[in-house]
C-alpha cells in the first residue's frame, strides 16, 4: 500500500510544483514540508498541527484532503499518540517545569509584599534619594492615579484609517478561538509567526499597514478588527488564506 508521504511527493511532482512555492504559498516551513514527504512524522509538532498542514499541503497540489486525512488518523496519529510510560526524559522535564512554578510562585509573592509594603520602603531611602520639587500627597509615588485623558467623542467616530493615505492608523486584529485550529499571523511582513490555538484561547496582534492571516480551521475561530466583529471566514476544516488592509477592510467587516 502506498504511504502517505509518497502520494503527495508524487502528486508534487507530476505537477511539476516545488516545495518552496508551496511553502510560499502556505508559510509552511520547508524543514516541515521535507519531514512530511520523508515519512519522519516524528519532526512534526504533532496533534491538531500535523492536520492543519496535511490539510494545507493537498489544497495546494489538489489531492483530495479527507482521504489523506482519513489515512493519516488509521495508520499514524494512533502510533504518535501512544504515551511514553517510565521515560528519563519527561520525568527530567516535569522536575524542571515544577521547580520554574515554584520559582515563579515565590517570585509572585515576594512582588505582591513590595507593593503592599512600599510606603516602608520609600520613607527608608527618602533620606539618600531627594525628592522632586514640587511633588505631594497626590503624586503617583502615593498610590494615587494621575487624572484620566478626556476622549473626544469625535475621536470615536473615526474610521480605522487616516484620509490620508501616507499616514496610516494601526490595524487591530483579534482572534478567538472556539475549537482547535492553527493559524499563521505576519504583521507589516515582519515575519509569520504560526500558533496552535485551543478552544477559548485568545490571541491580539496590531500592523501599521497589513496583516496576512492563514487560518486552518475557519469555522473554528472569529475575529474582530478595529473593535468591530468580522464576518465568519468559512466552514470547519476550512483553510483560509486573507489580506487585512485598509482596500479590504470593509468587506471583512459583518
Amino acid at each position: 500500500m502506498e504511504s502517505i508521504a509518497s502520494k503527495l511527493k508524487t502528486k508534487r511532482e507530476s505537477l511539476n510544483i516545488s516545495l518552496e512555492q508551496i511553502s510560499i504559498n502556505t508559510r509552511i516551513s520547508i524543514r516541515h514540508l521535507k519531514s512530511l514527504e520523508g515519512d519522519r512524522y516524528d519532526d512534526l509538532p504533532g496533534g491538531m498541527y500535523n492536520r492543519a498542514i496535511l490539510r494545507a499541503y493537498c489544497d495546494e497540489i489538489g489531492l483530495n484532503k479527507e482521504e489523506i486525512l482519513q489515512c493519516y488518523d488509521d495508520e499514524i496519529a494512533p502510533c504518535q499518540e501512544n504515551p511514553v510510560i517510565n521515560s528519563p526524559t519527561r520525568q527530567f522535564s516535569l522536575n524542571i517545569k515544577t521547580h520554574t512554578a515554584v520559582i515563579w510562585s515565590m517570585v509572585f509573592l515576594l512582588g505582591i509584599g513590595l507593593l503592599l509594603n512600599r510606603g516602608l520602603f520609600v520613607s527608608a531611602l527618602s533620606p539618600y534619594f531627594p525628592a522632586d520639587q514640587g511633588m505631594t500627597s497626590s503624586d503617583p509615588i502615593y498610590g494615587q492615579r494621575a487624572p484620566a485623558k478626556t476622549v473626544s467623542a469625535d475621536t470615536t467616530a473615526q474610521s480605522a484609517f487616516s484620509t490620508d493615505d501616507a499616514n496610516l492608523a494601526a490595524l487591530r486584529l483579534e482572534i478567538i478561538s472556539k475549537e482547535e485550529c492553527w493559524i499563521s499571523v505576519d504583521s507589516d511582513n515582519s515575519g509569520a509567526i504560526s500558533k496552535l490555538l485551543s478552544p477559548g484561547d485568545v490571541e491580539s496582534y496590531t500592523a501599521d499597514r497589513t496583516i496576512s492571516l492563514i487560518v486552518g480551521n475557519a469555522g473554528g475561530i472569529s475575529l474582530r478588527i478595529n473593535d468591530q466583529t468580522a464576518k465568519t471566514l468559512g466552514q470547519s476544516g476550512q483553510v483560509v488564506r486573507l489580506t487585512i488592509d485598509k482596500d479590504t477592510l470593509t468587506n471583512l467587516l459583518d
